[in-house]
């Protein structure tokens, strides 16, 4: 009774075995106790939250700026295999995703200084960043 299958046929069902249905019991158990160890970590209020939120921007604006410019040298090496393919066998590779992974290798190597251009632009170059303030507690 390793794999006792349900139907006939070549897409018959395999069933779990009955030592593995507690698998998933275990998993959520496990999840739910991550979750009481880490209580102090998690925010008590909107507030907290809100805080915490507002802190993630600048460092994911700066990671998203950082992946870009790997993101577009790897664009830049799709273009040039696509280009290699091409000029291989143009009647099967076509010259059109060439200039697709050109566009956006460029978009993704110029997009953190376009994206600081037009901060500039619409901000100005004195704007002040982001001071989260409010209510921090709900209720007492």
């Amino acid at each position: 009774m390793k794999n006792e299958r349900i139907g006939w046929g070549p897409r018959a069902v395999a069933r779990a075995p009955r030592g593995r249905r507690w698998g998933a019991a275990a998993g959520w158990a496990a999840a739910g106790a991550a979750l009481l160890w880490l209580e102090p970590a998690l925010a008590k209020s909107a507030g907290e939250l809100g805080t915490m939120w507002a802190g993630y921007g600048e460092p994911l604006g700066k990671a998203v700026s950082a992946l870009c410019y790997p993101a577009g040298m790897g664009a830049g090496a799709a273009a040039l295999y696509k280009l290699k393919a091409n000029r291989d066998n143009p009647q099967h590779h076509t010259v059109g995703p060439v200039f697709g992974w050109a566009v956006v290798c460029a978009g993704l190597l110029f997009l953190p200084q376009t994206f600081k251009n037009t901060g500039d632009t619409v901000w100005g170059d004195d704007a002040t960043k982001n001071q989260p303030a409010g209510t921090t507690t709900i209720g007492n």
